[in-house]
């Protein structure tokens, strides 16, 4: 370890989705213009290696770079296809290679106008995150930085304790291009569960970007991971049979796995505050987390702003959301009933909005036991007595 000290006012380990989205609201923001920052990453991200999607309604603060959008969607069934509209909402889709070249971009552009403070990125890996009395302090390979706060992403372990609730939301995609036209635009296919479940939850998902183009995506909620080549079969299953004959290649696979959990990470530390999957933003019935990390990122600049404390773990993420969460995961981890039909259950007794707000955990009360009343009762009762006994022998 290298004995050189450096100061910093921030630093934020980790220049992904969470780290960059914080980086660039506090970059902008008067309040904080003399603040110097550094972000730490191990290697420089530029390539496609995700793809977020997330329900919006209005302009959020990265309309600039979303790639394409969708107001209408499906849900299909062996039985049904449950046809959705969106509106108010749209669903969004930003490719992350232009996420990261945007917001390096904004970076660069603020330490060209203020040339008083610094704003750095590192690629050197971080070894070491320490809380002290009056700062935290941040060790890599080559430096120790201290700063009055340190922002992490990055990943932390979560405990093998029968108590919590535990699933990989894990995938695999292909970005093709055919050689006819054949899909429509306008609408994409949010899950299609004419695909092999794997003794868990499993759906096709389909997002078309033109009548040529579109992203194929194998996406299963189990415990156990599967080998590369059964989401390359399923994929090609599914071509076979709902696109037989047709010609394409294969511009681009992408691949990934979310953790979905009601693990509560802990938030101990002072000067030490954990952004992303690593602060809690992943919603564990879903693994959706882009939103959240936006309204995360809001929330800390906001108090850093107002001088108050960044320390923002459970807001504004409501704790009945993270309940409903706990009991959708046990449903489904347990197996008391079916995925697929539980979420065609979701989409199918509920307008289409009031779902979106719920799962965006933006609906009202009477919402929330509307949508709950519309699914099977015993499941969630039996999820929900297993919650209770958990939390007695805590």
């Amino acid at each position: 370890m290298s004995d050189k000290i450096c100061y910093y006012d921030v630093v934020i380990a980790g220049a992904g989705c969470a780290g960059l989205s914080l980086a660039v609201r506090m970059a902008r923001s008067p309040a904080l213009s003399s603040w110097n920052i550094l972000l730490l990453e191990q290697q420089e991200k530029n390539q496609n290696d995700r793809t977020w999607c997330f329900w919006e309604s209005g302009k959020g603060y990265f309309e600039s770079i979303v790639q394409h959008r969708w107001s209408a969607g499906d849900v299909i069934t062996d039985e049904k296809c449950i046809c959705l509209d969106f509106e108010p909402f749209e669903y969004k889709m930003i490719r992350s290679k232009h996420f990261y070249a945007y917001c390096k971009e904004i970076l660069q552009q603020v330490n060209e106008q203020n040339q008083a403070r610094r704003i750095d990125i590192w690629y050197e890996p971080v070894t070491q995150i320490l809380d002290k009395e009056t700062y935290a302090e941040v060790h890599t390979s080559y430096h120790t930085i201290r700063c009055r706060f340190a922002f992490s992403s990055l990943p932390r372990d979560i405990p093998q304790d029968k108590s919590i609730h535990f699933l990989w939301q894990h995938f695999q995609g292909w970005l093709i291009r055919s050689a006819t036209p054949v899909f429509d635009a306008s609408r994409m296919v949010l899950m299609d569960f004419r695909v092999p479940q794997q003794q868990a939850t499993a759906f096709m998902y389909v997002l078309p970007f033109s009548a040529q183009e579109a992203l194929i995506e194998y996406t299963v909620f189990s415990k156990q991971l599967l080998l590369p080549e059964v989401y390359d079969a399923c994929i090609e299953q599914y071509m076979q049979m709902h696109y037989p004959d047709l010609s394409f290649e294969i511009l681009e696979k992408e691949q990934g796995k979310i953790p979905m959990t009601d693990y509560t990470f802990p938030q101990t530390d002072k000067h030490v505050i954990y952004i992303g999957t690593s602060g809690g933003q992943t919603k564990g019935s879903t693994g959706y987390t882009f939103p959240f990390i936006q309204q995360h990122s809001d929330a800390i600049l906001q108090a850093l702003e107002n001088g108050n404390s960044p320390h923002i773990y459970h807001q504004p993420r409501k704790k009945f959301y993270r309940y409903y969460d706990r009991l959708l995961l046990d449903v489904l981890s347990k197996s008391l009933y079916p995925g697929d039909k539980l979420f065609a259950d979701l989409f199918d007794k509920n307008q289409t909005d009031k779902v979106i707000r719920f799962l965006n955990e933006q609906s009202t009360f009477w919402e929330d036991i509307s949508i709950i009343l519309s699914l099977p009762k015993k499941p969630f009762l039996e999820a929900a007595l297993d919650t209770w006994k958990q939390n007695l022998n805590r």
